[in-house]
Parts: structure tokens; sequence; C-alpha cells
């Protein structure tokens, strides 16, 4: 077995879980014993919460309690058996406590001291009471706070007067009791609750008790306050025996900003030589700066890395997005990647490789149902070969939107600036209005709208071919009638079924458009509910012509609990005249002469532990499958998760055309075990696209996965890679997700709800 395997190996060895025991001495109470609050503040995974059941004394004098009480000639008070020292913030109990008022008491045997959010228990104690040094010291101790669950034992802890904590010869955890599934151990460990942090000398982080890291000198958290710090390493190490280590340090610089300084290191591990310019060997930085105003928050990215022949490759991203009033906001979203064709090897930020990089800005108003927006778009193309996207130079958008019982009334107007920045092809100004008016009338039973859509459109082109300007433009008016009704019925099991046929015709006139590009039209796949539409196309360049009815039935059923469960539905549109516009080419002649579309179905069940969608359509004339889609998940109690999606998309350029399907499921070996596996297959290929197969692990206080990964990127290349991730909870985490692609083993890994 390869070295690295067993240490995996080894690390999920050690996670099994110890009994719980003597857990009553930690203020502990199992889940069934917690109030049904108490309860639902607990994740999945915790078996009981500690309890604080300290509370304040009544006065502010200091009360002693005892089975024998007496003071010697010294002035030292002895009190002996069930000795107890009550005090305004605090109690103390012991066989035996002796000390002088206002100066000192020393407690021996069973020692509990007991505070707000607090508990100690040791063997002997010695607490200072003069105002000056208040500080208490403990021996052979165990420590706990309640709200953060942090616990432990040491060989000495010493409480000073500020509330900062010294251990000495011990550690701390935040699992449950009998649970060492983590602790931090360490030869001396200063936890202050000021300042939220935690420092400690020697420190070993155990697993089940089995060293598996160590440092010198470790700083950490201890609440959730930012502090300046080293976070815990990202490493991977794969196939080709190349290691990559990431270790990011945070800086708090200020309440309201931040950076983190990722510094990474590639380097080959296995034999043989090492190509010179090889990425096998290189470094890199990282850099991320947040920005938190009073009006919204600003984020810069910078990832740079250095192969072993000094090429640089880098990738930039800033993000800023504020909230000026409650009606005004304004934002900008830039991308840049400085190094044409190269991205870097190691990159911890949210940008990836990308064709075409964006550069946005807009401004945005919103005031009841008005709202407009006007936004500048650009874009980066570091690839020459790659054909550069349209530009908004600008783009600028007003809508409103009225609407009671009986009439409605929605314009839209949009100016678009268009660039082609490749000069080869066209581009202009197109504006844009869009009307659409309605009267309705409904009832419990029925419903029935009239309405009516205008359309306008004016071209400003430039046409780089012939080097020639030209206007046009378009105005239409099309019609449409909605109409339902509803009919409903009681089933014998008490469930209740509606059936509710639907009609719409709509009727747009064919108008010319031969001289209209196609800046950003788009047809949408046929489904049912696309066959009720208003419109053949989305984006303002295309208005489809069309005489159609389309004729749906529906039917849902809801069962004793007025749920709806089941939803059946199947429909298909007629067409009265033949489509004369496509998105590409001229207009006016046929496109499409079908007189009816595919047969339109879809069902969908919605249960507590079971949830299926699917949309089936069928060309009754071309005696074939249009498209056919399947998605199905199964949550039982259990914890099982299974997923099941089906999709074929039928089209006549078979480079088009899609058929895959996708099996993953999670799967509980016991309470706290998981095997979990996806399998991704490209039917047109005949070829497996993506693998995963992991193995999972979580209680309260800890969470481990180990997967492997085998996926087709988007140049159809196949890569692979073995990825472990840990988080131990008030701590840190370790590892590296699959940026590349998502996985069932990120969907294991945000399932647990832990929320550390």
């Amino acid at each position: 077995m390869p070295k690295h395997l067993r240490y995996y190996a080894l690390l999920f060895q050690s996670l099994f879980i110890l009994p719980i025991a003597q857990a009553n001495e930690w203020d502990w109470v199992p889940r069934e014993s917690l109030t049904p609050q108490q309860q639902a503040s607990l994740n999945q995974y915790c078996r009981g919460s500690y309890i604080d059941g300290w509370e304040v004394s009544d006065g502010e004098n200091t009360t002693l309690l005892a089975d024998l009480i007496y003071r010697d000639e010294q002035g030292t008070i002895h009190m002996e058996g069930a000795a107890s020292l009550r005090q305004p913030d605090s109690n103390i109990d012991a066989n035996r406590i002796q000390g002088v008022p206002d100066e000192y008491y020393k407690a021996d045997g069973n020692v509990v001291l007991r505070a707000e959010n607090q508990l100690i228990r040791s063997s002997s104690a010695f607490l200072s009471s003069n105002e000056a040094n208040q500080t208490a010291q403990f021996d052979d101790a165990k420590f706990l706070s309640h709200s953060s669950g942090i616990r432990g034992e040491a060989a000495q802890i010493t409480r000073a007067k500020d509330g900062v904590v010294f251990i000495e010869e011990g550690f701390y955890t935040t699992c449950e009791p009998g649970d060492i599934s983590w602790q931090l151990y360490g030869t001396s460990i200063e936890l202050n609750p000021n300042s939220g942090f935690g420092t400690a000398k020697h420190v070993q982080i155990r697993i089940d008790d089995i060293p598996v890291f160590y440092f010198p000198w470790l700083r950490f958290p201890i609440d959730n306050r930012r502090q300046t710090g080293f976070l815990f390493p990202f490493f991977s190490y794969d196939g080709d025996d190349n290691f990559a280590l990431s270790a990011p340090f945070y800086l708090n610089l200020a309440p309201n900003y931040d950076a983190t300084i990722t510094p990474n290191v590639t380097t080959r591990m296995g034999p043989g030589p090492i190509p010179h310019g090889s990425d096998d060997n290189g470094y890199g930085l990282d850099v991320e700066f947040r920005h938190l105003s009073q009006w919204g928050e600003t984020t810069f990215e910078q990832s740079t890395y250095y192969d072993d022949a000094g090429n640089e490759a880098t990738l930039r991203k800033l993000t800023s997005d504020q909230q000026l009033t409650d009606n005004f906001s304004i934002g900008t979203y830039l991308e840049d990647n400085p190094t044409p064709d190269e991205t870097p090897e190691i990159n911890t930020t949210s940008l990836g490789e990308k064709d075409n990089y964006e550069r946005s800005t807009y401004a945005r108003y919103n005031y009841d149902n008005f709202s407009t927006d006007i936004q500048v778009r650009q874009y980066q193309t570091p690839d020459p070969d790659e054909e550069k996207p349209l530009e908004w130079l600008p783009r600028v958008n007003a809508s409103y939107r009225y609407a009671d019982p009986t009439f409605s009334y929605s314009p839209d107007v949009q100016f678009t600036d268009f660039y082609d920045p490749e000069e080869d092809d066209v581009d202009g100004k197109r504006s844009a209005l869009n009307q659409d008016f309605s009267i309705s009338g409904n009832n419990s039973w029925g419903n029935i709208t009239v309405g009516a859509i205008h359309q306008y459109r004016t071209y400003d082109l430039h046409r780089y071919n012939t080097n020639s300007d030209e206007t046009t433009d378009v105005n239409h008016l099309s019609y449409y009638l909605d109409t339902g009704v509803i009919f409903e019925r009681s089933l014998a099991n008490r469930w209740r079924q509606t059936l509710e046929p639907r009609l719409t015709y709509l009727n747009s006139p064919y108008v010319e458009q031969s001289d209209i590009p196609d800046f950003d039209a788009s047809e949408a796949t046929m489904t049912y509910s696309q066959a009720f539409s208003h419109s053949r196309f989305s984006g303002n360049d295309r208005i489809g012509d069309t005489e159609q009815i389309a004729l749906g039935l529906e039917s849902r059923f809801y069962d004793t609990n007025n749920v709806n469960r089941w939803t059946l539905r199947g429909g298909q549109v007629f067409y009265m005249k033949d489509r004369r516009v496509d998105i590409d080419g001229d207009t006016g002649e046929v496109v499409d002469n079908d007189k009816r579309s595919a047969i339109l179905t879809s069902a969908s069940y919605n249960g507590d532990t079971y949830t299926l969608t699917n949309n089936f359509n069928y060309d009754l004339d071309q005696e074939r499958v249009d498209l056919a889609q399947t998605a199905m998940k199964y949550t039982p109690d259990s914890g099982v998760v299974l997923n099941l999606s089906f999709s074929y998309v039928y089209d006549e350029d078979d480079d088009e055309m899609t058929k895959q399907s996708n099996f993953s499921t999670i799967i509980p070996l016991n309470e706290n075990w998981h095997l979990f596996h996806q399998q991704t297959y490209d039917w047109l290929d005949e070829e497996e696209t993506k693998k995963v197969n992991g193995l999972g692990y979580e209680n309260c206080c800890v969470k481990v996965s180990l997967s492997h990964q085998r996926w087709r990127d988007d140049d159809g290349i196949y890569d692979e890679g073995i990825y472990l991730q840990f988080i131990l909870r008030s701590l840190s985490g370790v590892g590296r997700q699959n940026s590349d692609t998502s996985s069932i083993a990120n969907d294991y890994w945000n399932a647990g709800k832990v929320g550390y």
C-alpha cells in the first residue's frame, strides 16, 4: 500500500467513538432528556448538550456552609465536610476548605468550582480573594465551558483575574463526554476569552489519542471573533507523484476589512527527471482582500503562479455591490487574465479558467412597481482563436408593473449599444419597447384572460463587411387568450383531486425581420409550460410568428393534510399557420410547417422522503422522442440519499444532442460512517464522464471524507485525484475539495448541517 494511503487508512481507523462515560460530571444531558427547543438547536450527530445549572446568588456577601466550621487562633477559617463557599459570581464546593476572608481560600478533595458558563473539577485548589490579585489555581483539573462546549483536563489550571486560563500539561476538545475524536494537547496552553484566541506550545493534535500533527507553537480561535494568524494548510497528492501545499495566512486588519494571503508550492515527489519548464515544480501567491462598508461589500482576489522556468500565470477578480439607499444600488464585476493562455497551477480564489473574462458595472434604482438599471459589459478573451462576445456600451432597462384583479399593464423599455470587438460582422444601437395589456376575470372555478402584446424595435446598425450604416425598425402587435376551468372531487381515501383543462390562443402575425441581426435571441426547449408562453423566442431580436392553440390538462392530488403530492400534466400545441421566422437566416421562407407539436407531458411527485420530476415529449408525426428528462431523489429516515437523473434532448445536429445519465448515493454504514458514490455516463459517446467513490465519517465534533474522483474536463481530457478533507469543530479544517467539478463528495460535505 502506498505510504500516503497508509496514513489515510490510519486516520479513518482512529475515528471510532468511545462509549460515553462519567457524563454526569460534565453537566451533560442526553438528547432524549432535553426540551424540544433544546433538541432543535442540536445538529443531527450530537447526542446531548451541556446544561449550565448555576444560578446567581442573592446579595453581595460570601456565605460559608459545612458540617463543621471553626476559626483558629491565627484567624484562619476551617470548613470540614460538605464545605461550600458561595460568592455572588461563583460557588466552590469541596471536602475541606480553609482560608482567610478577603485574602485566600484553599480547597481539598472533590473540588468543584461553578460560575456562569464555567465548571472546574479538581483534587485541590487555591483561590486568592485579594482584590489586587484575584487568581485561582487547580491541580489535577477538568474544565468545561458550557456555551462553547470546550472541555479538557490538565495537570494544573490557573485562572487570572482578567479571566485568562493557563493550562499546564493538558488538552482541550469540543467532543462530547467519552468521545476523543480530536484533542489539542500542549505543554502550555493559554485560553484568552478577552481576545478570543488561545496559544499553545509543543502542540499535538490527536485523533482518537493518536498524534497526527505537531506544532512547536500554535495560535487558534476559541470563539467566532476574527484574528490574524495562519489558517490550517491545504494539501493534495496525485497519481503522478505531484505534491501541492497551500498555507493561508489571515490578516484581521480592521473590523470592516481583512485579507488572506496564501503561498502555494508544487513539487514532484516521485522518481525520474523533471523536464525543464515543467509545472511539476513551481510556486505562487494568492491574495484575497475584503472590505465591508455601511453600504455593501467589496472583494479583490488575485492568484499568481510561476513554474520552474519562470513562466507567470495570473488571474484577478474584483467584485463590489453597494446599496447606497433603500432604492439605489451600484456594483462592479471585473475579471482579468493578464497572462493569455496561462492559468495558475494552484488557485484558491473563486475565479477559474474561462474563454471570456467579464468586466461589467451597473447602477440600479427600484421604487415600488418601477425599476430601472444601466449596465456596461465588456469581455477579455485571452485566446485569439476564440470569438469575442458582443459588448454592451451600455444597456439601459426600465420597467413598470401594474396589476389589479381585472386589469394589468406591464411596459418594458430597453436601449442597448452593441459593439462587436472583432469588427467583422455587425453591431449598433437597439431600442426596444414591450407592452403587455390584459383584462382578466376570475372566480373559484375558472379564469379567463384576454391580452395584447405590443413590440417595437428600432435599430441603427453598422455592417463591417460592407462598411455601411443602416436603420430599420419593427412594429408588431400580437393577441392572446388564456382560459382555464377547475373541477374538483374527493376520493375514497379522503384525498382531493383537481382536473384543470386549460386553453391558450396566440396570434402573432408575421413581420419581415431579414435585415435585423441576432444580438441576443434564443429559443427555449419546448415543454408543457413553454407551450402556454406568449412568445416563441426570448430576447429582443426576434418576434416569432405563429397562430396557435395550446390545449392542456392538469390534475393535482392533495392528501388529507392538503399537501399537493402528485401533479400530472399533458398537452399539445396546434398550429394554424406555418412559421417563417427563425433565429438564423432571412425571414419569409417557411422554417417550420408542422401542424402540431409533440405531445408534451410532465409528472411530479412530492413526498416526505421521495421526489420525482419527469418531462416527456413524443412527436407523433416523426414517431420520435424529442425530450425525456427524469430526476428522482430518495431520502428515507434511514439516512440514505439516492439521486438518479436522465436527460435526453433530440437535435438535428448530432453535436447538440444530449443523452446522459447520472447516479449518486450516500449510504450510512452506521450512525456516523457513510459511503458515497457517483457515476455519470454519456450514452452518445459511450463513456463514463465522471466517477466518484468515497468514505466519510461525522460526529458532533469531527467530519472527515476521503474520495477518489475521475472526470472529463471541458476539453475532453480525463483527470483524477484523491481528496482528503476533515474539520475539527471549533479548531479548523484541513484538506481540499475538487474545484474542477461538482460531485456527490461536496454534497456529502454539506449534508450534515454541522455548521462548523
